[in-house]
């Protein structure tokens, strides 16, 4: 039996988390995801808060400096985070997911220098690029034979040579950037997982070009950037873990973290979901119709019932995910992709039925389910598409994994 007593510390984390949410984040959300520019949009001062409380370090081990927080507290973390604005969360989402990988696959040395680069002093985020204008990982459908980057490492001496380009690049070119991890195609007689390195960057290192951020329907406050790499020189102790390939990298039994970015983007999700949720309670006891409370009538009252029964299942299933991957060698799989799709589901499902509880109002710009609206659709797409987790899940299904 599980038992999901919430430990003094999750307890804590959660309060700290919800408290800076409500009284830091929010307040200032809904005006900042209005700016025009996505870089005027990126909310600098409130990253630098987030810091100074330690959000930025929260899955690095405590021998490099961090907090060496597990899975289930990321989880209801991000949940606290995301009711107050999502692309804050899946910022810091992207930057923690990318620290837990780099704390798993890298080497000792690799650790020192570059997890302490971010522990040490004021703090900042770090980059991922992975997605490319023709090219996304092929993961987790079992076809490493078709899936191979566009983007290529070459190997000159001690140096790796990268040309092409990324996009949708978390955290690239903001003030706070600290360092890129950029996934290329090094070995040209393989495909897939096997024929690609990550490779960790300074951002002044020369021949990297930091293009415009996208323009995003939602998560506004999320940079989402392209990169343009140009003969860019990456020495090979920059190489993870010192070699290519990483199927053998990202799960490992020796794990020295156990965050899983399936299980916090579920948790994203719930706090999105959550959002919409209580801003439509509220609307329908307090909007009268004929007399009474919406709330009264079966239709609206249904709606509701509905959105509370979604989000517990969806936050039972982030939960158990989250256990297992704290306390057995390796997340499973099946889990973590059901978390994504189930909490993905879950919040475009809530946010759309907030809209409709409110009526006309609700698809104003002036109505907060209106945002949680267009921030929700992009959680069924990013962190593998829904689609994709699905079909990972069916050949696992298969193999009776």
């Amino acid at each position: 039996m599980i038992d999901f007593t919430l430990t003094e510390e999750q307890v804590a984390m959660q309060k700290m988390a919800r408290d800076f949410a409500q009284k830091e984040i929010k307040p200032v959300a809904m005006a900042m995801e209005k700016i025009a520019d996505p870089k005027e949009a990126f909310p600098v001062d409130l990253f630098k808060k987030s810091f100074a409380l330690g959000f930025h370090k929260t899955c690095i081990p405590v021998k490099y400096g961090g907090l060496g927080l597990d899975c289930l507290t990321h989880v209801i973390m991000w949940e606290e985070l995301a009711a107050a604005d999502a692309g804050f969360c899946v910022s810091l989402e992207g930057h923690v997911t990318t620290l837990a990988f780099m704390t798993n696959a890298a080497t000792e040395e690799q650790r020192e220098i570059w997890l302490r680069a971010v522990t040490e002093g004021e703090g900042g985020l770090v980059a991922v690029a992975t997605t490319e204008p023709n090219v996304g990982p092929g993961w987790p459908i079992d076809d490493p034979l078709t899936y191979a980057f566009e983007t290529t490492a070459r190997l000159k001496g001690d140096e790796w040579i990268l040309n092409g380009s990324k996009t949708f690049c978390t955290n690239g070119g903001t003030p706070l950037t600290k360092w890129y991890v950029i996934e290329a195609r090094a070995d040209m007689t393989k495909t897939g997982v096997d024929s690609s390195g990550d490779f960790l960057v300074w951002p002044d290192t020369p021949g990297l070009t930091v293009g415009k951020s996208a323009d995003k329907m939602g998560q506004r406050l999320s940079y989402n950037a392209e990169l343009f790499l140009d003969d860019l020189r990456v020495p090979q102790s920059h190489l993870v873990g010192g070699k290519i390939g990483t199927s053998d990298r990202a799960v490992s039994a020796s794990r020295l973290t156990t965050l899983d970015p399936w299980c916090t983007i579920g948790g994203l999700c719930i706090g999105l979901a959550r959002s919409a949720y209580e801003e439509a309670l509220d609307y329908a006891k307090r909007r009268m119709i004929l007399g009474r409370p919406a709330i009264q009538f079966q239709l609206v009252g249904a709606k509701l019932a509905d959105m509370f029964i979604q989000i517990e299942a969806a936050r039972a299933l982030a939960w158990k995910a989250a256990h297992y991957s704290d306390t057995n060698p390796a997340s499973d799989l099946k889990l973590t992709w059901g978390t994504k799709v189930m909490c993905s589901d879950t919040a475009v499902k809530v946010t759309d039925e907030a809209v409709q509880v409110f009526g006309g109002i609700g698809y104003t710009k002036e109505c907060l389910v209106e945002k949680l609206y267009r921030d929700a659709k992009v959680t069924q797409i990013y962190e593998v598409t829904n689609e994709l987790c699905r079909i990972g899940i069916s050949h696992f299904l298969e193999w009776g994994v």
